[in-house]
């Protein structure tokens, strides 16, 4: 089975660092990393080249898909929750169309992204679908994101891929919370006070997809760099 990638002839690498959070500046940088803009939700660790985040690669290796707009970053949150008001959510199978001002569906939304680290504009224009997959899946910096629909208004995540996802899709998305909850977003902020990331939390309610017993890992996928 093929595997579904945004541009085939684009396969990345993801180099693995045992306890990359706590490593220095330098020893990053040596294996083209860097701490930059936070992504929606809240890494800071991004490849040099690409900028794609460490943290949410992972996630989308792992085949899970998920959010919950309470625990986004706080420069993400309000702008993603007024996104999704705007998708409407059918059946898993069935795409999930988006529609903007005077029902026209919005080809772009201003958000954040690893450029807001050095550029002069805190947001940028970013397609609309690639927005909904750096929610649902993670960031992926500077790699696209193509509807495997063909859909130009579908919002499903589940029709989305980047050049990260796995041949086979999860058969869920979870979490799947669009609207804010008084009680999340409180124990967001006090992490967020503790300088504590939110991750443990969220990992919690993630829903780990069963890999095709056909699939086998490509030579490359995964790469344990040495310090």
């Amino acid at each position: 089975m093929a595997r579904l990638i945004a541009n085939p002839t684009e396969i990345p690498e993801f180099r693995y660092l045992h306890d990359i959070h706590n490593l220095s500046d330098e020893i990053l940088e040596s294996h083209s990393y860097y701490r930059g803009y936070p992504c929606a939700h809240g890494h800071l660790i991004r490849d040099s080249s690409h900028h794609w985040c460490y943290e949410c690669v992972r996630k989308i290796l792992s085949n899970v898909c998920g959010f919950d707009v309470s625990y986004l970053h706080a420069d993400y949150k309000a702008k993603y929750a007024r996104l999704w008001n705007g998708i409407t959510v059918n059946a898993l199978q069935e795409c999930w169309p988006v529609i903007g001002v005077d029902n026209k569906a919005p080809k772009r939304i201003c958000l954040p992204s690893y450029r807001s680290g050095y550029s002069k504009q805190k947001s940028e224009n970013l397609n609309i679908h690639k927005a909904v997959y750096q929610c649902a899946w993670g960031d992926v910096g500077s790699f696209p994101v193509t509807r495997l629909c063909g859909n130009k208004a579908c919002c499903n995540p589940l029709h989305l891929v980047s050049s990260w996802n796995r041949n086979m899709p999860p058969q869920i998305i979870s979490p799947f919370e669009t609207k804010f909850n008084a009680e999340r977003l409180m124990l967001f902020n006090r992490r967020a006070l503790q300088e504590k990331t939110i991750d443990p939390v969220l990992k919690q309610s993630y829903k780990l997809a069963i890999t095709n017993p056909l699939y086998v890992p490509e030579a490359g996928d995964i790469h344990e760099a040495e310090n």
